[in-house]
């Protein structure tokens, strides 16, 4: 495992070619069609046909038996130029909400009165959609899980998720976007909050994710490998939203991701901006810095008591658990005052499972106190 230091190196050396890298060559078709869908190696929006939407398969790399991975792809190229911006979703394949948010703002666009351009990349984890899985499992003495979101911008000779991750990010992203949105849940066996989670040095990103209707935004340190930290230390603005839990698709929680995209794509000039669109200025956003998670020190049955976006204070207890014959065994507190931002789905639970994680407002950061701690992203 890289260090964070070599990391960064890594992540600034390669993804300045996503802002100022060489002009992109044409759009690159193999000539085959997936469910009548072009396949592409690779995207330049430049070279497409405006006032249009338009469809592709992105050919990735090889599965164990030799065939490709496929990522569906929607440029919605408007009839004049402008910002182009990219909503990202399926990075964790268990994290539905943003599949349909993401195809429900495709669905209302209407190229043909768009300034500027939206690409779309629907299912960016094909393995993990395909078994419900936030890992991606390679073939690697027996099986090896991979989060797919600790491998951008990736590595042109690494393994299958890492080449992934670098063939998207050098032949679909590199030279087309200006902005992104990468849409996320909580993972499997938790819930989330109404959350976005950007940068706190990226002043650009931290408007993007106020025009969001979230509840709660943390300003984080930033966590190499990430999807939004790869583009957004290049100079890319980008937020990371948490659209609630995962296998389901919850339409409260699409709507916030809808509303935001749009608000965002109002933003930079893309289409009419809607004042009775909501934003973080509807919802009483809790801004944060920090997360402090409760994790269970026993094993046994769990009863949390507080909700997602519950507001608590330390002290407060937050869940009892109890063994098999009912005796409460631990009583589990708030460790700080703020606001609830990931519960856990798991009822029967070990020690070291999360139980609940608060997000945090500290009055200062400095030596390291504030990380991303057990932060899902």
């Amino acid at each position: 495992m890289k260090s964070n230091i070599a990391s960064n190196l890594y992540c600034v050396g390669l993804g300045m070619l996503l802002v100022s890298g060489s002009v992109m060559a044409a759009t690159e078709y193999t000539g085959d069609k997936i469910q009548g869908v072009p396949v592409i190696t690779q995207l330049d929006v430049s070279d497409l046909a405006a006032g249009k939407m338009h469809r592709f398969m992105f050919r990735s790399t090889e599965t164990s038996i030799g065939q490709y991975w496929y990522v569906p792809v929607m440029v919605a190229k408007g009839a004049k130029p402008g910002k182009r911006v990219l909503l990202v979703a399926g990075v964790h394949g268990d994290e539905l909400n943003p599949v349909a948010a993401v195809q429900e703002t495709f669905a209302s666009l209407d190229p043909s009165k768009m300034t500027g351009t939206a690409i779309g990349i629907m299912g960016a984890s094909g393995q993990g959609l395909q078994n419900i899985t936030r890992t991606w499992t390679i073939n690697d003495l027996g099986g090896t899980q991979i989060n797919p979101n600790r491998t951008w911008p990736g590595r042109e000779d690494g393994n299958t998720v890492e080449r992934h991750s670098w063939l998207i990010t050098n032949y679909l992203i590199k030279g087309n976007v200006d902005a992104a949105i990468d849409h996320h849940t909580g993972g499997t066996g938790t819930d989330f909050a109404k959350f976005i989670f950007v940068y706190a040095d990226s002043p650009e990103s931290i408007a993007l994710a106020k025009l969001f209707p979230t509840d709660q935004i943390m300003l984080d340190p930033g966590l190499p490998g990430t999807f939004e930290y790869a583009l957004v230390t290049n100079g890319i603005p980008t937020v990371t939203t948490e659209l609630g839990g995962s296998r389901t698709i919850v339409p409260e929680m699409v709507k916030m991701g809808v509303d935001g995209n749009a608000n965002v794509l109002a933003h930079y000039g893309l289409i009419p901006a809607d004042p009775k669109r909501p934003t973080s200025a509807d919802t009483g956003v809790f801004i944060g810095n920090d997360l402090e998670s409760v994790s269970a020190v026993a094993g046994g049955f769990v009863s949390v008591k507080v909700k997602p976006n519950d507001a608590v204070t330390k002290g407060q207890t937050v869940a009892v658990q109890r063994n098999g014959f009912g005796d409460i065994v631990h009583t589990y507190k708030a460790t700080a005052d703020g606001r609830v931002a990931i519960v856990g789905t798991d009822a029967a639970s070990e020690r070291g499972s999360e139980i609940v994680t608060i997000l945090v407002n500290r009055e200062s950061c400095t030596g390291g106190q504030c990380d991303y701690g057990t932060a899902e992203e």
